[in-house]
């Protein structure tokens, strides 16, 4: 009993801390859709759908600024474009405890402008098959536990992990809203302050980074992250109810 009262105290802890990206690089430039998410400092990540909306994570449910074609974080991008937060509207069936529908959506007060630098991301209607490699990004640590925030947007190479191993991993805790993304062996992650991030595979975002396990980057410990295809509904209803 006492095991399991650890692992679920190790696993709530977790997820309602923010997510780095833990083994990762600097990306070679820019993610278009990427946000970055503000409450008086770097709060969590975000990902542009359209001119007016940005998805992320229902538990960043603190937010005033978000910040489009950002890449630098020490200093300003010719790309950069900041908006406040109109409107944050989590799942209505969010659970906090069980992270179970953690996913939220950001109005924007004016649209973005879009460029070369600065454009939405295409939603994905299906799941994709285990063993993709997708990428998720955001400015995470670079080491766990030492808290240093990189300047440049990291991007780290992932795989998508089967229900069946995820369900494994975290047991009663993964539901069929979730999906996974890691790697087999120790070392590349998101972890602390990457939450509502991106996971992109063949150009179309799959997930959103929802929770993980204890330290960061453990072996057959994948991030835990919201699938996207589950939502398209949602997305779309709230989108029109303006």
């Amino acid at each position: 009993m006492c095991v399991i009262v650890q692992y679920f105290s190790a696993l709530l802890l977790t997820a309602q801390t923010d997510i780095r990206i833990v083994g990762g690089y600097a990306c070679e430039k820019g993610q278009p859709w990427q946000a970055a998410l503000f409450y008086d400092q770097l709060y969590c990540g975000g990902v542009l759908i359209n001119k007016d909306w940005v998805l992320t994570a229902a538990h960043c449910k603190h937010i005033d600024t978000v910040t489009l074609g950002e890449y630098n974080l020490k200093q300003p991008d010719e790309s950069e474009q900041r908006r406040t937060a109109s409107k944050l509207i989590p799942h209505p069936n969010y659970n906090p405890n069980t992270k179970d529908n953690n996913i939220m959506l950001i109005k924007l007060t004016t649209p973005v402008q879009f460029s070369n630098k600065v454009y939405p991301i295409a939603l994905a209607r299906s799941t994709t098959a285990p063993g993709t490699t997708c990428v998720m990004s955001g400015w995470g640590t670079a080491k766990y536990p030492i808290r240093s925030v990189p300047a440049l947007l990291q991007c780290t190479n992932l795989q998508i992990v089967s229900a069946a191993e995820c369900q494994k991993a975290y047991p009663g805790s993964f539901t069929n809203n979730m999906l996974c993304a890691g790697v087999a062996e120790r070392g590349t992650d998101p972890c602390q302050v990457d939450s509502g991030g991106p996971l992109v595979c063949g150009g179309a975002l799959h997930g959103i980074v929802s929770w993980g396990f204890g330290e960061c980057a453990l072996p057959q410990k994948p991030a835990v992250y919201i699938k996207i295809s589950k939502y398209i509904n949602w997305i779309q209803a709230t989108i029109r109810g303006g």
